[in-house]
């Protein structure tokens, strides 16, 4: 391999996973946005101490009923996170010239997401360190997954072998990432909704203030595009192509 899984290989890769498989990561952040988004500005997701959800019920929506609604928004907008987040792990797969066994793995993914999740969370109930250790440790979980030869606790267990000896390089680079999304959300909203306050126009119903919080959204959709990104640039890097499944663990 050209580059090695230290800090600057794993930021170098996941720079090219993006721009490899930009058109497809452009899609992800408009459709998620713009859903995300949609429901920041009527109210149906719990954003800020639920400040929009008081424009639902002073239009005349009770309490419940915007409830039903809030609820119906979220499960469509975790079931398009879920559909829209494994196909575009499998257009950064195809970017990365990687192989792909024939037929989808989508309900794998599924499990294994949920896997993951509870896993993590249980981990970080663990006085945080652990959770953090194991979302290192699984960082590449998503490749091994692809390409077909790993069930899911299988895909799981290759990468916590694989990642063995870079957790710390994995954890560095993962920080730098979500520090730097973290500061281009801040000042995407800092800057929208400090022109609004200037301008006489930063109330929670305002423009501006709509404004600020839909480019929120597709901070956050960019967000967890560049997480992607980054697995995929870990199993890349821990994982190479002509390595075979067996020497993963030897």
């Amino acid at each position: 391999m050209d580059r090695e899984a230290n800090v600057s290989g794993i930021l170098s890769e996941t720079v090219d996973v993006i721009g490899g498989a930009g058109r497809a990561v452009l899609i992800y952040v408009l459709v998620l946005g713009l859903f995300s988004g949609f429901g920041g500005l009527f109210g149906l997701v719990s954003m800020d101490e639920g400040l929009f959800s008081a424009r639902w019920i002073g239009g005349g929506i009770d309490t419940q009923t915007a409830g039903l609604f809030q609820g119906l928004f979220g499960v469509g907008n975790v079931v398009l996170f879920v559909i829209a987040s494994y196909f575009l792990l499998v257009q950064m797969m195809q970017s990365l010239g990687r192989s792909m066994t024939a037929g989808a793995r989508f309900w794998s993914f599924v499990g294994m997401s949920i896997i993951a999740v509870i896993g993590v969370g249980i981990g970080f109930v663990l006085l945080i360190i652990p959770g953090i250790i194991v979302m290192v440790r699984w960082s590449a979980a998503n490749g091994y997954l692809l390409g077909g030869e790993h069930s899911i606790t299988d895909s799981l267990g290759a990468s916590w072998e694989a990642t063995k000896g870079h957790g710390w390089s994995i954890f560095g680079a993962g920080l730098l990432l979500t520090i730097g999304v973290a500061v281009l959300n801040s000042i995407i909203v800092g800057v929208v909704l400090g022109t609004g306050l200037a301008t006489g126009g930063g109330g929670l119903a305002s423009p501006m203030f709509a404004l600020g919080v839909t480019l929120s959204s597709f901070v956050e959709a960019f967000g967890n595009a560049v997480n992607f990104a980054f697995s995929m640039a870990v199993f890349h890097l821990v994982a190479p192509a002509d390595t075979s499944v067996a020497d993963v663990f030897e």
